[in-house]
């Protein structure tokens, strides 16, 4: 097998961290639960040698050099678990992998709260490198950060932009809007706001066919 090397300067690069799976539903923002959550520091390594930072070293584009030049970049130059992910946020951008960036930013935020201190400026910034949202998932999903970063006017405003009549979306909207009324910044799950199903069928009973769409999934 051969050697796994960072893509830009060769030193050795471990393989890319793969969570254990989550026996918790995810908070409303997709922060997946337990024991995953607790992993988050072992998501993007961060090169020994020429201290580019990835989930995978080896795949970085050669582009990242450039952006690892910047002086934005050498500014965080810290050994915090969320720098090496605000690093990643900065190199994903940059080579014009925004969602990939965006997806860093917030889980920068994430180890932020862990920490007791305030995340809200990732949060911006991850809202900033997604745009807008392409469907419902990615309404809650964005209205929640939104809602986390204390801008309750405009996740209120997303969450009215026509999203589809749909039994799980129209709860998660419905629950969203009561936290935001209520100007609540904490972490809720998913949990929370969609109601379980009022029966669990016998052990002898066949499964029945698998739920199309995200939010059907999640309600079991």
């Amino acid at each position: 097998m051969a050697e796994r090397e960072c893509a830009l300067c060769g030193a050795p690069a471990r393989l890319p961290y793969r969570a254990p799976p989550a026996e918790m539903a995810p908070d409303l923002d997709m922060r997946p639960g337990e024991p995953a959550r607790s992993t988050m520091r072992f998501w993007v390594q961060t090169c020994t040698r020429c201290g580019a930072s990835a989930p995978d070293l080896t795949a970085l584009p050669a582009a990242a050099r450039a952006v690892m030049e910047g002086p934005a970049f050498a500014a965080c130059r810290g050994t915090e678990p969320a720098d090496a992910f605000l690093r990643w946020a900065m190199i994903a951008r940059g080579c014009g992998q925004n969602a990939a960036a965006a997806e860093a930013m917030l889980q920068a935020a994430w180890l932020l709260d862990d920490a007791g201190q305030d995340g809200s400026a990732w949060r911006l910034a991850a809202i900033e490198d997604w745009g807008a949202p392409d469907g419902p998932q990615a309404t809650l999903r964005q209205a929640d950060v939104l809602r986390r970063a204390g801008q309750f006017d405009k996740a209120a405003a997303l969450l009215d932009r026509g999203l589809p009549r749909d039994e799980s979306v129209d709860a998660v909207a419905a629950y969203q809007h009561g936290l935001i009324a209520a100007e609540d910044r904490g972490p809720h799950s998913i949990a929370s706001a969609l109601r379980p199903p009022a029966r669990r069928p016998h052990a002898s009973h066949k499964p029945a066919p698998a739920k199309q769409g995200f939010w059907a999934r999640l309600r079991g």
